[in-house]
């Protein structure tokens, strides 16, 4: 049975080409090739941007072109100022003051200075308290669009090495950690939808109406739409595909709740038969955890490993504060369960290396997304907490092998061995990814072997303090709301 159906998803595309990108350095420079070749728009949605990130570094520059112009304002500008009918439009989340110390200082003036009539960046603040927007998309031309993990910012480059000494891992002349992200291309109809998407949210965010046709490039000869094709480097391609968009959309005055993302990654657990592979930085969603727990409850049903990748640690104090707690509680019930009903649970960090202070270097996991049975396959923007069912605006995207279909099923497993392999490193045998049956088993003994750079996540390390706990408490309803129908869930 399908799990792409009307309460899932916004909508469905047969057959699109796509490709996975995988980490900071596959995406921005995949965006930069795109975008340079753009000549009716580029439009971007996001939670973050920086005006000075350089979008690609090293070798990957092109001849002649210098690390200035290669930052994302410099890139830009120039276009719009070299292509009189190029029209570039930035829609940015006017973020809360919980965030102001994690954005560029008077980042809207930086935009602003652009003088190229065409250029246009706004805030959108069309989210309830303590909600965000949260949606991460690249469009150019309408022909081809990107969707998942990564903002366009300072901080988030990155190679799948991951090396502890990589030197273009910068941030304005500092290291930063490793970053994982995954990223997705979309083309034809999957790419037009994300330009009514923008189309709708710039409505929203400005009450100004743009025509879609306007912002989607066509061929001067016959007028038709530009034959989409990702003629840019991609990590892994994929076949032409069934794909459902999901999103989240928060209610607010005027506007329903959209929930297809919750009910998408729902009908995803309970569809499982074997497998069941999650990537996110954090995990609190009470819908998942439901979900999880009522599957490994089923007796009727197969034993199923699951894998779950998970940053270290939260990245800042904030998120530790609130969120660590719990997710702590979220993965000992996970825990529990998994030994009460006989499946086996492998809860994993991913080490670098070593740091130049001596202490382990790990991969900060900033990834979203999940992979059931080598035949579904849900990316996007989306983390597995509560607030990403409920008050962040999302976007996902969905892959389906029907029955039959071994090219999507086959590209799927790949995807998820490529991953795996990036995380476990390169001394894993391959052979030991491929099969699902007692892949948490394989996993663990090549850890206690210290064969691999995986580690397994110390459940009792993320139990909260005292003061944590009263934090928790005081903010949990404004930083990760419980679902509303869902009212039990912190004391699960």
């Amino acid at each position: 049975m399908s799990i792409l159906t009307a309460e899932t998803t916004w909508r469905v595309h047969e057959r699109n080409e796509t490709a996975l990108l995988i980490d900071g350095r596959d995406y921005y420079r995949a965006f930069f090739a795109a975008a340079s070749k753009a000549k009716k728009s580029i439009l971007l949605l996001g939670w973050q941007f920086d005006s000075d990130v350089q979008l690609v570094r090293g070798d990957d520059l092109p001849a002649g072109v210098e690390p200035r112009e290669a930052e994302l304002l410099a890139l830009l500008d120039r276009l719009c100022r070299e292509r009189p009918d190029l029209q570039i439009r930035v829609l940015a989340w006017d973020h809360s003051v919980l965030f102001a110390l994690e954005r560029e200082l008077l980042q809207k003036l930086y935009f602003d200075a652009i003088s190229c009539e065409r250029f246009d960046f706004r805030w959108d603040n069309t989210v309830p308290l303590g909600g965000s927007h949260h949606q991460k998309v690249a469009i150019v031309d309408g022909r081809v669009a990107f969707l998942g993990s990564q903002d366009i910012c300072q901080a988030r480059w990155d190679d799948s090495a991951h090396r502890p000494d990589n030197e273009h891992r910068t941030s304005r002349g500092a290291a930063h950690q490793p970053y994982h992200e995954v990223q997705l291309a979309v083309t034809g109809h999957a790419a037009r939808s994300m330009v009514d998407l923008f189309v709708w949210r710039w409505y929203g965010a400005t009450g100004e109406r743009l025509d879609p046709g306007d912002l989607v490039a066509r061929d001067e000869a016959d007028n038709k739409l530009t034959r989409p094709s990702l003629d840019f480097p991609v990590t892994l391609p994929m076949p032409a595909a069934r794909l459902g968009l999901a999103r989240t959309i928060p209610e607010v005055s005027g506007r329903a709740q959209v929930s297809e993302v919750a009910a998408l990654y729902v009908k995803a657990i309970e569809s499982a038969e074997r497998l069941v592979y999650i990537e996110s930085q954090y995990l609190t969603s009470c819908a998942v955890r439901d979900a999880l727990l009522a599957r490994m409850a089923d007796a009727s049903r197969p034993k199923l490993d699951v894998v779950i990748i998970l940053p270290r640690k939260p990245e800042r104090l904030k998120e530790e504060m609130t969120i660590g707690g719990p997710q702590a509680v979220l993965l000992q019930l996970l825990d529990q369960a998994a030994r009460e009903h006989g499946h086996a649970l492998g809860i994993y960090d991913v080490a670098a290396g070593v740091g130049e202070d001596g202490e382990p270097l790990y991969v900060y996991i900033h990834s979203k997304l999940m992979i059931v049975d080598d035949r579904r396959f849900i990316v996007g923007s989306a983390n597995l907490t509560n607030r990403s069912m409920t008050i962040d605006s999302e976007i996902v995207a969905a892959y389906e092998a029907l029955p039959g279909d071994r090219a999507v099923r086959n590209a799927v497993r790949r995807a998820r061995v490529r991953l795996m392999l990036e995380h476990v490193g390169e001394r894993a045998v391959l052979r030991a990814l491929v099969r699902p049956e007692g892949l948490v088993a394989r996993l663990d003994a090549m850890i206690d072997a210290g064969e691999v750079r995986l580690r397994r996540h110390d459940l009792r390390k993320d139990e909260p303090g005292l003061v944590a706990k009263a934090v928790h408490e005081l903010t949990l309803e404004f930083l990760d709301p419980w679902e509303s129908t869902n009212e039990k869930c912190p004391a699960a």
